[in-house]
Formats: C-alpha cells, sequence, structure tokens
C-alpha cells in the first residue's frame, strides 16, 4: 500500500554562509523510531538551530498519513540560503553578497556583533568591488558595518565610516534627504562618545533643524534627535537643560509610539542618568525600575539594552544602600555582557569595574582585587598598556592595594 506523506517546513529567516559558522554542530542521530502509534510524535534535534517532529495517523479513507514537520532557526534559515548562493552563483554574486548582508543583520540582532562584522566586512568589500563606493546597496551595507562597530566600541573606524556615507548620500540626494541626515545622525552618536560634546552639539542641532524642516516636529527620526542634542548638553554639564529636553522626549515618545517603544525607553533613561548626575537619586531609581520592567517584558532578559538599563539600575540602589540587591543585579549583568560581547569588550570590563567596586566597598578586598586584575589585563588586550582606559584601571587596582596594606 502506498504511503500518503504530508510534509511542512517551517522557519523565521533567510540566509547561511560557506567559509562561516554553520547551521550548528550536529547531535547524536536518535535511534530509528519503529511504527509510531497514531498521533503520537516523534522528535528530534540532528543539529542546533533544527529540529523535526513526525506523526502518524490514519486518514479518512483508513490511508495512513505521515506528517513530516522541520523547523529551524532565523539564523539556520539564513546560513543555508546563503551557502546555497555562494555554492550556485559565487561569493560575490549580487543575490550571495545580499544574502551575507541578511545574516550578518540577523547575528548583529542576536548580539553576535562580532561575526556580523566579519560578515559585513565581506559584503562591503564585494558590493564596493561589483556595485561601486556609491551605490545604494553598497552604503547600507557601510552603515551597517559602522553601527555593528559602534557596538563593538570600535569608535574610530565607525566614525570614518559613518562620515564616508553621509558624503555619498549628501552628494547624490542633497543634505536633506532623509538618509543623509540618517547617517549624520550617527556621526552625532559616535561623535558624542568619542568625547567630543561641542561638536556633537552642533551637529545634532544642524540634523534636528532639518528633520522638523522635512519629517515634521513629532515624526520619530525628529523625536530620536532632540533624544540625541539632550546627550549634548548633558555631556557639557548643562544638566538642567537635559533633563528637561530629555523629559520631553519621553513623554511625546510615549504619547505618539508607546511606553515600550525603544525610543521611549532610551529617552527615560537617559533622563534617570542626568537625575543621578543631580543627585536625585530616588527619582532615579523610580525611572531606571520602569525601564528594565519594560525592556524585560519587551525584549527579553540577556539583550543588550535590558543589560544597560539594568547596570545603571544597579549602581542606583547600590547607592542608595541596597547592597544586596544591586551586587545580584551587576553579576547578571557582567555575566551577560560576557556571554554577547566577550571578556574583553570595554562595556563587560566597565561592568566588572564596577562590580569590583561594590566588593571594595563591602570589604571583600580579594575579590575586588581579582576583578580589578581582571579588567587592567582585559583593557592591555584590547586597547594596550599606554591607553587611558588601562591606565585608569591599573590607578584603581593599586587603591585596593594601597587600602589593603
Amino acid at each position: 500500500m502506498e504511503r500518503r506523506v504530508g510534509k511542512h517546513i517551517t522557519g523565521e529567516g533567510r540566509a547561511m554562509g560557506v567559509g562561516w559558522r554553520g547551521p550548528g554542530r550536529r547531535r547524536k542521530a536518535p535511534q530509528r523510531p519503529g511504527a509510531a502509534e497514531p498521533d503520537t510524535p516523534a522528535t528530534g534535534e540532528p543539529a542546533e538551530g533544527v529540529s523535526y517532529s513526525i506523526t502518524k495517523h490514519d486518514g479518512p479513507d483508513g490511508v495512513p498519513v505521515v506528517n513530516i514537520k522541520l523547523t529551524v532557526t532565523q539564523e539556520v534559515a539564513a546560513r543555508w540560503r546563503l551557502s546555497g548562493l555562494y555554492q550556485e552563483k559565487g561569493e560575490t554574486h549580487p543575490d550571495t553578497l545580499t544574502a551575507a548582508h541578511e545574516l550578518a543583520e540577523v547575528l548583529w540582532g542576536r548580539n553576535s556583533a562580532a561575526e556580523a562584522v566579519e560578515l559585513f566586512r565581506h559584503v562591503v568589500a564585494g558590493r564596493r568591488a561589483v556595485l561601486g563606493h556609491g551605490h545604494p546597496d553598497t552604503l547600507k551595507a557601510t552603515s551597517s558595518l559602522a553601527g555593528a562597530l559602534e557596538d563593538l566600541g570600535e569608535l574610530a573606524e565607525a566614525e570614518q565610516l559613518a562620515r564616508a556615507v553621509r558624503a555619498e548620500h549628501a552628494r547624490a540626494s542633497g543634505e536633506d534627504h532623509p538618509d543623509t541626515l540618517t547617517s549624520l545622525a550617527r556621526v552625532v552618536r559616535i561623535t558624542l562618545r568619542l568625547g567630543r560634546p561641542a561638536e556633537a552639539e552642533r551637529l545634532a542641532r544642524q540634523v534636528l533643524a532639518a528633520r522638523e524642516r522635512v519629517l515634521g516636529p513629532e515624526h520619530r527620526d525628529t523625536l530620536s534627535s532632540r533624544n540625541d542634542l539632550a546627550g549634548a548638553l548633558s555631556e557639557q554639564g548643562r544638566l538642567e537643560d537635559a533633563e528637561c529636553l530629555y523629559r520631553q522626549v519621553a513623554e511625546d515618545a510615549a504619547r505618539l509610539l508607546g511606553l515600550a517603544d525603544p525610543l521611549s525607553l532610551s529617552s527615560r533613561a537617559n533622563q534617570a542618568a542626568v537625575l543621578v548626575r543631580q543627585g536625585r537619586w530616588a527619582e532615579a531609581e523610580r525611572h531606571y525600575r520602569s525601564v528594565v520592567r519594560l525592556r524585560v517584558r519587551s525584549e527579553g532578559e540577556g539583550r543588550r539594552s535590558t543589560l544597560a538599563a539594568q547596570s545603571n539600575l544597579a549602581a542606583v540602589l547600590h547607592r542608595r544602600g541596597k547592597a544586596r540587591e544591586a551586587e545580584a543585579l551587576l553579576r547578571s549583568v557582567v555575566e551577560g555582557r560576557s556571554q554577547i560581547f566577550g571578556a574583553d569588550h570595554p562595556a563587560t570590563l566597565r561592568s566588572i569595574g564596577s562590580l569590583a567596586a561594590m566588593m571594595h566597598h563591602r570589604g571583600d578586598r580579594a575579590e575586588a582585587e581579582a576583578l580589578c586584575r581582571k579588567v587592567v589585563a582585559g583593557y592591555e588586550r584590547r586597547f594596550g598598556p599606554g591607553d587611558p582606559r588601562t591606565v585608569e584601571a591599573r590607578a584603581d587596582l593599586r587603591l585596593i592595594l594601597e587600602d589593603g596594606r
């Protein structure tokens, strides 16, 4: 008797790459199932990110029906697609490069920024060779690479790329085109992180004025530019102006976009940071708790933005004498950032340094010293012995050692 087989394949995403890590290590093959009872599923995971289930039942005419369901994650689906295009069309074919870009975006979104950067570099090089530096697809990939580098703390290269993208967009479409302004807004954020707040303020006001004129005062991008401007004001010590502007952005974003929107949450967290600098600790704690709760609910534990909010909350809790809660929260942040970024990433090292300070404050000099040594070693590996961050970490270590004598 011929069997009737129904097959269903599900997946979340799009692209995989020869030359990059495949869909996952293979798992030990399960024992071959015998005859399944009607409607009893047989399941397995032949590789990471891949699972299947098999069910069998009698159809209405008495003929057995076997249903096979194969499920793959978005990353695995993306890797498979890239692998197929690589073999079919070659490494530099536009379709292959598009698939590589899509996989890089999946990896970036899932916190695998280092691997995403490797793929983005490949796409940028390929598109520049095939399409030219000013092609829209090349600029899109270059902008993505700049964003991933920014996330990794590689700010000098990120700024160079962002300025190059902005110049190409301005040449092709004009100074007030949304793509030009988006690129310039990234330059604003990077410039601020590089410690040039006056320059960041000037550029932020330029972007804000153009977006208000082109997009209107309540457009999401306009609100984002107001948030950037508040950051530049804050870094120059103009705390009252910054707190007022952050509060206005948070209220407008919540009204227009919703309380859990990323812009609502980031502006509220930024307001809380200014409140901390003003010594308004209770207000800051209230805002940070709200941000953490909404981040966890909307984005989940272990995300970059969630960890940043938890780190800030831990600092406020420690300042307010809630040491046990602060320590537990900060340890989870260190673990999360180590998994996402790696042990030597600046964000991870900052969290370890904060934990060292907490341990020193409570009198645990041994753990504080061990953590500080880890920070010094990490900065030395990442940036070298003469970098200001390394020098500052060594100074912190000396304080702990001298305090123990």
